[in-house]
């Protein structure tokens, strides 16, 4: 079944958002009397059976809920550089929320050259992988903060900066405290500079590493993603 964003209405009935009803008639050709999954973000989705095609909009009677999202263990926070290429963090913003972040922050950091900001085309990314992997749950995507903004708004129990300097405390996994909330901060092409790991530091980010290989700045945030995951998984 497909799954499509709805608005649960007064009389209990879904109703598909514009676009979404636009889709489901357009594109996959449902009519009334179809079975499709529904869901508003909120945590459940629903099977549904289509009753109406109410102009543009489709109205879709819940019949069972499908699957309810449990929060287990801390929530994921990743802030990571944007990329030079701007596909590439799209990628990443995509396979990370396939993996099950909670929360990405797009950073600026000294080394950062590509600072455009895409909020609208984010945000749909996000929407079409969370539909892909049927999350209950959109992640949230944070407005672009520099470094120094992030040290010093964010108080979350567990602080972890990724780098490829030495002086590393140790493998991001078994530092990791699965049942906490976690930050991680992913650098840019060419890493965090010396003084921006001295002050993370400064700021209580136990500086650690995501293994032997160098990767890219899309590549770690998703390994960081994968390891986090992961370990939560095994709660």
């Amino acid at each position: 079944m497909h799954l499509f964003i709805g608005q649960k209405q007064d009389d209990g009935l879904f109703g598909l958002t514009t676009e979404e009803s636009h889709h489901c008639i357009r594109v996959t050709r449902h009519k009334p009397g179809d079975f499709v999954m529904v869901t508003d973000f909120k945590g459940e989705i629903w099977k549904t059976i289509i009753l109406d095609q109410n102009g543009d909009q489709v109205i879709c009677k819940p019949l069972e809920i499908y699957k309810r999202e449990m929060s287990i263990g801390g929530k994921i926070h990743i802030a990571i550089s944007l990329t030079q290429q701007s596909d590439r963090f799209e990628w990443f913003l995509e396979k990370a929320v396939e993996t099950g972040i909670d929360t990405i922050t797009p950073m600026v950091s000294q080394r950062t050259e590509n600072r455009r900001d895409k909020p609208e085309r984010w945000s749909k990314i996000i929407i079409a992988a969370a539909k892909q992997t049927l999350r209950a749950r959109l992640p949230d995507l944070q407005p672009i903060q520099n470094l120094e903004h992030i040290l010093k708004t964010n108080q979350i129990e567990q602080r972890f900066i990724c780098h490829c300097e030495n002086g590393t405390e140790g493998f991001l996994g078994k530092l990791y405290n699965p049942t906490q909330d976690i930050l991680v901060l992913i650098g840019p092409e060419g890493d965090f500079t010396k003084p921006e790991i001295e002050l993370c530091q400064s700021h209580k980010f136990i500086p650690v590493h995501l293994g032997e290989l160098r990767l890219r700045t899309e590549t770690a945030g998703l390994t960081a993603c994968i390891i986090l995951q992961t370990l939560k998984n095994c709660l």
